[in-house]
């Protein structure tokens, strides 16, 4: 479980780099396609595979945070970097 949470958020953050926020509602529903078969396969109860698409769901968000703030971050370094000094107009 740690490392799909950890690999939902790794994801998270490759999408928020790229990508706006609407490409977490496929992803999402995607990844609920997905639990029920894998959750009767690894024989977990119901409530045990939506209790883990919670986590997953709270950690590709929060790994899309993560990857958005780090794309305006390094934005705003390269900005400061052309811009670096204002420039005088009077003398």
């Amino acid at each position: 479980m740690t490392a799909f949470l950890i690999f939902s958020f790794l994801t998270g953050a490759v999408l928020g780099q790229r990508f706006r926020v609407l490409v977490l509602l496929p992803l999402t529903f995607i990844m609920v396609l997905a639990a029920i078969p894998v959750g009767l396969l690894v024989d977990l109860t119901v409530l045990e595979s939506l209790k883990g698409l919670a986590f997953a769901a709270i950690a590709l968000q929060g790994g899309y945070l993560f990857g958005s703030g780090a794309r305006f971050g390094l934005a705003a370094a390269r900005a400061t970097r052309i811009f670096g000094r204002p420039v005088k107009v009077t003398r």
